[in-house]
């Protein structure tokens, strides 16, 4: 009789365990590793257009309102003398030194409420929309009637009338109608030092409201989830509907941590750009202005801290390396945007 063993199912042994969890954890962390790479390239990629599409933002705005300086309708404000009949005359004071002005490394505690050591500028210039005169007016007349007030002016505002030859800024002192045909009045008093504009305009002359426009880095008043500052680009305005008041700071974009300014001056008087400076002695010689804006994104721990092994190296406009103790990207964006009514 032939006797069959049979094989006993006896399992795996330790050093086969050892070797199948072994391959089990490194597998795991690699895993992990690509999961974590994936991810982590993934919020640097967010980080980075994040700050890209705020830059381009912020730059656009900068730079349409820069282009925009000194506009009055038709002509350019370096070939008309304006006459300024509006209160405060300080406020509404329109000239080729006064159409655009910066201020350099802002004080802490700065009418603006600006970050400390940040630059800010001031535009004045007409706004995009106006209305044609319905009638003339001679110039002892203390109205002008307006075909429909799509400008939106109210009591109080500040406008300006042009016709390419002659300029007048008033303040209006009745209240428009909404809709419709209606008045200007400048009457003389608290809002004008006269009721009398420099001419007669006719049916060719523009009405305009009076825009002054102040540009500046501020603290948003959020945090990051570690505590750190958010910073933004703000705008306060006096523009038509604003009863002549300047407007509160409006946060137009986050992510901008510095804003440094630096114009090209005529020294010659030809009418070209000599040099770039932040030391202007006479503003109405500015003739083009460099904006370098310094981003950040929201998001922490993205990038190496100063003194890492992976720590990002980025350059100020001075040529400093930026220092950063929270992680976020940064990146310093410039352009240069040339004052339209003062070049050629």
């Amino acid at each position: 009789m032939v006797t069959i063993k049979q094989k006993v199912q006896q399992g795996f042994g330790l050093v086969e365990l050892m070797i199948s969890v072994t391959l089990g954890l490194v597998l795991s962390m690699a895993v992990i590793q690509v999961f974590v790479a994936s991810n982590s390239s993934s919020t640097l990629q967010q980080s980075l257009a994040q700050v890209q599409e705020n830059a381009r933002f912020a730059m656009r705005i900068l730079g349409e309102e820069i282009r925009m300086s000194g506009y009055m309708g038709c002509t350019s404000i370096g070939t008309v003398v304006v006459n300024n009949i509006a209160l405060p005359a300080s406020a509404v004071d329109f000239s080729l030194a006064t159409a655009f002005v910066g201020q350099n490394d802002l004080e802490d505690g700065n009418a603006l409420g600006a970050v400390e050591g940040t630059d800010a500028i001031q535009v004045k210039r007409a706004s995009n929309n106006f209305i044609r005169l319905d009638g003339t007016t001679t110039a002892d007349d203390t109205h002008l009637n307006i075909s429909a007030n799509t400008v939106g002016f109210v009591k109080d505002d500040f406008v300006l009338v042009s016709d390419c030859l002659n300029a007048d800024v008033f303040r209006i002192t009745n209240t428009p109608a909404s809709t419709g045909a209606t008045t200007l009045v400048h009457a003389s008093g608290s809002l004008n030092t006269s009721g009398t504009l420099g001419k007669k305009y006719g049916l060719d002359a523009e009405v305009f409201g009076f825009e002054t426009k102040n540009y500046f880095v501020r603290d948003t008043g959020r945090d990051t989830p570690s505590g750190n500052p958010i910073y933004g680009l703000y705008v306060q305005q006096t523009i038509a509907g604003s009863g002549g008041t300047m407007s509160a700071a409006t946060e137009l974009v986050e992510g901008i941590e510095n804003m440094q300014i630096t114009y090209g001056i005529d020294v010659n008087g030809d009418r070209s750009v000599d040099q770039y400076t932040n030391a202007v002695a006479n503003w109405a010689n500015v003739l083009s202005v460099r904006v370098s804006l310094q981003m950040l994104g929201s998001d922490e721990n993205v990038v190496g801290t100063t003194g890492s092994a992976t720590a990002q190296s980025v350059v100020d406009v001075d040529g400093n390396v930026l220092a950063n103790n929270d992680g976020r990207l940064r990146q310093v964006f410039t352009n240069v945007f040339a004052i339209r009514n003062k070049v050629p």
